[in-house]
């Protein structure tokens, strides 16, 4: 299990598959050991998108 922590000391698990939350009224991509801050929900799913293509 990967830990990240944001600056307002909440932890998120950022073990496991892709996917979008809302944290503090903020949206990030979590998965796969990242934690990457968005803007929205519909950029996230674009930025799984993107990360995916990538992969092969």
């Amino acid at each position: 299990m990967w830990i990240a922590r944001l600056p307002s000391g909440v932890e998120v698990d950022v073990s496991g598959g892709l996917r979008v939350l809302e944290i503090e009224n903020g949206f990030y991509v979590v998965g796969q050991e990242m934690l990457i801050p968005v803007n929205s929900r519909e950029e996230g799913l674009e930025e799984i998108r993107k990360l995916k293509e990538n992969e092969c």
